[in-house]
């Protein structure tokens, strides 16, 4: 009874302190235009020309399906973080000191996480109602089949999702940008995975997102009507197709699809007692000490207790040399703490990319070996413009002399030289091919991209939102050809008109950022 009202008392009070903050505001609105979009028909569900009356089921699974993939894709990057927030503000380490245990720790947190989570599925949840009376084809509402998607679909995913945060934050390796990376990476792998494998897709239901019981079910529902349906389905916007309208009564919910639903629940619970393992309980103990070397003899340590009269101190007049600025010195400097930490295989890849890059020929090289070599330094860039804020160091660096003009455009710059370097060799590859369009696309890019990860650093104050941002667009434009977002010229020739102006106006952004951050 005690250990549940600790856990009780540690979720709501973590919950409450997530809810108040501007990021989960943010959040919330991007799910409330979500479900906006659905409503006017931007967002569909479609089985190619066929789609389901707007029915309770049909609605509800519709908007089961959105909080699949947009809440438990950037969800994730929401609640990740509390474990780290415990550990800066000097929280954690007052628990360390009481008998809190690491379980019920994790546990706590896993709560609210399922909880924070679950409330902009509530929202979107809301939101299906208002869309199935606006739509007007069916206004009788059958509160089981609207519900049950987000019972048993949703709601499993969500706890998941909010136990894979708690891993995360647990194992060292993973807390930062590159636990970001990792789900990113295995949350769009995961699906293709479930939906193309013939030995996974016998079981539907074990699929996380739910996707394979009502591709199943909607595609056993339309080929009763349409015996020439051709197993289509798409969750997105801009490319409606459907014409002919069928009813859909949802799932046929049976135990066995209830039980392997629900086991992703215990998998959450199994995945907390995991990171239990991995979680250091704030004990610095638990680290490697750092060895302090000193040249000083042991002698040298006693205190003289002698009493002195104290001298009067002499300021030394600073020489005029001194205080000249040097550009260059501090673009040297960012440069050198961008670069700061790597190991030695990150440049060992990074040499066997350029090496691909100049050896193949440029289509090559557009299409695959350049969104490669753009994609491994992200956590390099992501440092840009929230170094100081991450650091604390922020109060020092805006009182110095002139922090905008000296500071903010070195540290673009330092970005800029570094996507130049990774580039080198593709630029000497596509000029020796003659491929003026791909240097173009090329160069807008390597303006593109320090822009973007200054201006998130500078707003954001921290690293995780260029890491979703740029991941997100990568993985839209080049690797998917989205070509409004191809900034690469993977399969195309780029944007450049649009890239271009758009850094310039993303470096005017950070600078307005910056200049609220010192007056502030």
């Amino acid at each position: 009874m005690k250990s549940t009202r600790i856990i009780y008392h540690l979720a709501r009070a973590d919950f409450f302190e997530r809810v108040r903050r501007y990021s989960f505001l943010v959040m919330l609105g991007l799910v409330v235009f979500l479900g906006y979009q659905a409503a006017i028909g931007n967002i569909a569900l479609e089985l190619g020309l066929y789609r389901g009356e707007f029915n309770s089921a049909w609605v509800g699974a519709m908007m089961a399906l959105i909080a699949t993939f947009f809440i438990g894709w950037f969800g994730f990057y929401l609640v990740k973080g509390s474990v780290a927030r415990d550990r800066e503000t000097g929280v954690g380490q007052i628990m360390a000191t009481t008998p809190l245990t690491r379980p019920l720790y994790l546990i706590g947190k896993w709560l609210s996480n399922f909880a924070v989570l679950m409330l902009m599925v509530t929202v979107l949840a809301l939101g299906a109602i208002v869309i199935q009376f606006l739509q007007g084809e069916n206004t009788q509402i059958n509160l089981f089949a609207f519900l049950s998607p987000f019972v048993f679909i949703v709601m499993p995913l969500m706890a998941l999702v909010a136990a894979v945060a708690v891993l995360f934050e647990s194992i060292s390796f993973l807390q930062g940008g590159f636990g970001n990376i990792v789900y990113f990476i295995a949350f769009i792998s995961f699906i293709p995975l479930f939906m193309e494998n013939s030995t996974l897709k016998q079981y539907p239901a074990f699929e996380p997102t739910g996707l394979g019981i009502l591709a199943s079910e909607m595609g056993i529902a339309v080929t009763a009507i349409y015996p020439e349906y051709n197993g289509d389905f798409f969750l997105g916007g801009g490319v409606a197709t459907a014409t002919r309208i069928f009813t859909w009564n949802g799932v046929h919910w049976t135990p066995e699809i209830i039980l392997s639903r629900f086991s992703l629940i215990a998998l959450s619970i199994l995945l907390i007692f995991f990171a239990a393992l991995f979680f250091d309980r704030f004990d610095p103990s638990r680290s490697k000490p750092q060895q302090m070397k000193s040249s000083a003899s042991p002698s040298a340590l006693k205190i003289d207790s002698t009493s002195q009269a104290v001298s009067t101190p002499h300021l030394t007049r600073l020489n005029k040399a001194a205080n000249r600025f040097s550009f260059f010195n501090v673009l040297i400097t960012e440069l050198k703490l961008l670069l700061k930490g790597q190991r030695w295989w990150w440049y060992v890849v990074m040499a066997g990319i350029i090496i691909a890059c100049l050896v193949n020929p440029s289509a090559v090289v557009r299409e695959f070996a350049l969104p490669i070599a753009w994609v491994w330094p992200i956590l390099i860039w992501s440092a840009i413009g929230n170094r100081e804020i991450h650091n604390n160091v922020q109060q020092l660096t805006f009182s110095s002399a002139s922090p905008l003009l000296r500071q903010l455009p070195a540290q673009w710059l330092a970005g800029f030289i570094v996507t130049l370097l990774v580039s080198i060799s593709a630029i000497i590859r596509f000029i020796v091919d003659g491929d003026t369009a791909g240097l173009l696309a090329l160069l807008s890019g390597t303006f593109f991209i320090p822009s973007l990860a200054l201006a998130c650093g500078v707003w954001s104050g921290a690293s995780k939102l260029f890491e979703i941002l740029y991941m997100l667009i990568w993985y839209l434009g080049p690797l998917n050809k989205l070509m409004a977002l191809d900034y690469i010229g993977s399969h195309g020739n780029g944007r450049p008109e649009f890239f271009i102006p758009f850094s310039i106006v993303l470096i005017v952004f950070a600078f307005i950022g910056r200049t609220r951050q010192i007056r502030t």
